[in-house]
C-alpha cells in the first residue's frame, strides 16, 4: 500500500473528490482493488468496471465504459493487454482524462513504481533535449543489432509517470524517452535479446531484419516462430518499425516482462505496429515492442548510451 500510495500522491497527482475510473481484467482484479482503495482513502470518487481480457491492442473497451472514460478525471487502465493505443484512450484525453495504463502490472513490478517521481522527471527532461536536438538516431550492440533511423522533426515522448496535465497519458512503472521515428526511415538489423509483447520473455534471441522502415527477414528459434504467427494474424501496418524509446528507470530490474524491462535504465527498445498515440502516422492492430539490453546509442554522430550507459 505504500508503493501504491506513493503512486497515487506523486505520479497520480490524485486530488480530494476527482472522478476516479479503475478499468481491469480478472487476472488484475487484486491490484485492482488496492489502487480502489488507495484513492477512496484518499477521498476520491472511484468507480470499477471489470472487462473481458482482450488479445489485441487496437480492441476498444465496451461503448459504456468508452463514455464513462469521457468524464473521468482520472483513469487507471490495470489490463492484461494495453489499452494506449485505442481510439477510446485518444477521445478520453481530449476530454481531459489524465490516464496511467498499467499493461500486464503485477507485483514483481512494484519497486520500479516505488521510485523518485520528481528526480525521474529531471533524468528523463535532460535525455529528451539531446533528443530533441537530433535528426538521425542509430543503434549497436554486441549481439548483432545495427540500426538507423530518423527522427526528423517528431516530437519527442516523455514518460515520467506524472499526470500533472489533462490529458496526460503515461504507463506505470515510468520511464522511459522517445520518439516514432519517420515510418519509412528504419534500415538495419535488430536483436530482441531480452522480451517482447506477445511473445515474452527471450531466451533466444530474435533477429529482425528492416528495410525502409519494414521487417524483410526474422530468424531464430521458437521466440521468432511465435513473432512470425503474430504477424501473419496481424495487418500489414504491423510489420513497421513505429517506436524508438531509451529506458530512465534506475529501480527497474530485468524479469523478462515488457511492461517493466522496457523502462529499465541501460536498455531500449523499439516497437512494431501502431504508433499514432506516440505522435506517428502508422495505425495498426498491435503495438510490439521488444526490449534490448546493453545498446550503445548515438544522436547524429553523438554517443549518448555506450554498452548500456550513459556517457553524457
Amino acid at each position: 500500500m505504500k508503493v501504491i500510495e506513493n503512486v497515487i500522491k506523486n505520479a497520480i497527482l490524485l486530488k480530494p473528490n476527482e472522478n476516479v475510473l479503475i478499468i481491469y481484467d480478472e487476472d488484475k482484479k487484486k491490484i485492482a482493488d488496492l489502487f480502489f482503495k488507495a484513492c477512496e482513502e484518499l477521498g476520491a470518487e472511484v468507480y470499477s468496471s471489470k472487462i473481458r481480457r482482450r488479445e489485441e491492442t487496437k480492441r476498444e473497451p465496451p461503448l459504456a465504459i468508452k463514455e464513462a472514460m469521457k468524464f473521468s478525471d482520472v483513469i487507471l487502465a490495470i489490463t492484461s493487454i494495453s489499452l494506449t493505443h485505442t481510439k477510446a484512450v485518444r477521445e478520453a484525453r481530449k476530454y481531459g482524462a489524465r490516464i496511467a495504463s498499467m499493461p500486464g502490472i503485477n507485483e514483481k513490478m512494484f519497486p520500479a513504481l516505488n521510485v523518485d517521481y520528481k528526480e525521474l522527471a529531471k533524468e528523463c527532461k535532460a535525455i529528451a533535449r539531446l533528443f530533441e536536438k537530433a535528426r538521425r538516431i542509430k543503434i549497436k550492440t554486441k549481439l548483432g543489432t545495427d540500426l538507423a533511423l530518423e527522427k526528423g522533426r517528431r516530437k519527442v515522448q516523455i514518460d515520467d509517470g506524472i499526470l500533472d496535465k489533462p490529458g496526460s497519458l503515461h504507463n506505470l512503472p515510468a520511464g522511459e524517452v522517445g520518439i516514432a521515428p519517420l515510418e519509412d526511415s528504419a534500415s538495419g538489423k535488430v536483436v530482441i535479446d531480452t522480451c517482447m509483447v506477445g511473445v515474452g520473455k527471450i531466451s533466444s534471441p530474435i533477429e529482425i531484419e528492416v528495410k525502409r522502415g519494414k521487417i524483410v527477414k526474422i530468424s531464430g528459434k521458437e521466440e521468432a516462430r511465435k513473432l512470425k504467427r503474430i504477424l501473419r494474424k496481424a495487418d500489414k501496418n504491423a510489420k513497421i518499425l513505429c517506436e524508438f524509446s531509451i529506458g530512465m528507470n534506475r529501480r527497474a530490474k530485468l524479469i523478462g516482462e515488457v511492461l517493466n524491462d522496457e523502462k529499465a535504465f541501460g536498455t531500449c527498445h523499439v516497437a512494431f505496429g501502431d504508433n499514432k498515440s506516440i505522435g506517428g502516422r502508422n495505425e495498426s492492430k498491435v503495438h510490439l515492442d521488444g526490449v534490448i539490453k546493453r545498446p550503445s546509442v548515438w544522436f547524429d554522430e553523438k554517443l549518448i548510451m555506450e554498452n548500456g550507459k550513459l556517457v553524457v
